[in-house]
């Protein structure tokens, strides 16, 4: 503990100051001046001091304000950064819709069917079709134009119009059978057409190509006559090398039996770690190949394996 050391009365101090009046006036005369200017100059440049500290700490833009100081809310505060209501609701610009409406069609293919209980999908139908209205712009080079109709069986949820746009958007791509500038297609709504793509339960793909003599087991699509028949099953579901990616396989199953339209027949893996032809029944395996949905590369050469008896 410290000890407590009594101090000085007042009557002391004051005895003291006397005696020190009486014998010390020139003492006081020559240095009594400086001990009382000093202490009231200290002072006072203790309280300029301060002053000034204050003033910079609130005008100076280096200050703790400047640096990103958290207001009462907890938010940083805002230093000459305004956001006004039209920035934050500013119209995208063209390019911006275009690229954000391909990241999102991206998203919607990816995964599309993943996880959808087998069971649920209709393994029969009636047998009808509902044609999709409209027509599309002639996509393609300056050969000859395939119109086709897309055609969806009644009863199984889906509509005709739907598969309309993604049949379209297949056969209008550029690593597809327009590639060679040799056919172009148009899809029609009625009339006489070249070619009919029908997506129907597995039952109806099995009847209209069995009338063929093909066995399609329900599980598999084919093209018999004019129709590219579609299996419900395999278009939600795709198979094990595209579980991921259904929209893909879709693009598989067009260019493939369209293919077989086309005159096309199957083909085999040209080697290990290459794409496999679109014209490789690639749900049998891919036997070394990389998948592959598109029967020409993005430079326009064709992509080709040995031909399958």
């Amino acid at each position: 503990m410290n000890e407590h050391r009594p101090t000085p009365s007042s009557s002391s101090g004051v005895d003291r100051r006397l005696r020190r009046s009486r014998g010390g006036g020139a003492r006081r005369r020559r240095g009594g001046r400086s001990r009382l200017l000093w202490p009231g100059l200290a002072a006072g440049a203790v309280l300029v001091l301060a002053a000034g500290l204050a003033l910079k700490g609130g005008t100076d833009p280096a200050g703790p304000d400047a640096t990103g100081a958290s207001s009462a809310s907890g938010r940083p505060e805002s230093h000459g950064v305004v956001e006004t209501e039209e920035a934050r609701t500013a119209e995208p610009t063209p390019q911006e819709e275009q690229e954000k409406g391909e990241e999102k069609e991206q998203e919607d293919g990816k995964g599309k069917g993943e996880g959808r209980d087998p069971g649920s999908i209709p393994s029969s139908g009636p047998g009808t079709f509902a044609t999709a209205d409209g027509g599309g712009d002639r996509v393609g080079g300056s050969g000859r134009t395939l119109t086709y109709v897309v055609q969806v069986e009644d009863g199984i949820g889906i509509a005709a119009k739907d598969v309309a746009a993604e049949v379209e958007r297949i056969l209008a791509d550029e690593r597809g059978w327009t590639a060679d500038g040799e056919v172009g297609f148009r899809r029609v709504s009625g009339g006489t057409s070249d070619f009919r793509v029908r997506l129907a339960t597995a039952a109806t793909v099995d009847d209209i190509c069995g009338q063929y003599g093909l066995d399609t087991g329900g599980e598999v699509n084919c093209n018999v006559g004019q129709d590219v028949m579609v299996n419900l099953k395999r278009w939600l579901l795709a198979t094990q090398y595209y579980a991921d990616d259904v929209t893909s396989y879709r693009a598989l199953i067009i260019n493939h039996e369209v293919g077989h339209f086309l005159g096309h027949g199957h083909e085999g893996c040209p080697g290990a770690g290459r794409p496999a032809p679109v014209m490789m029944q690639q749900i049998k395996g891919l036997h070394g190949c990389r998948t592959n949905v598109w029967p020409y590369d993005a430079e326009g050469r064709p992509i080709t394996g040995p031909a399958l008896g």
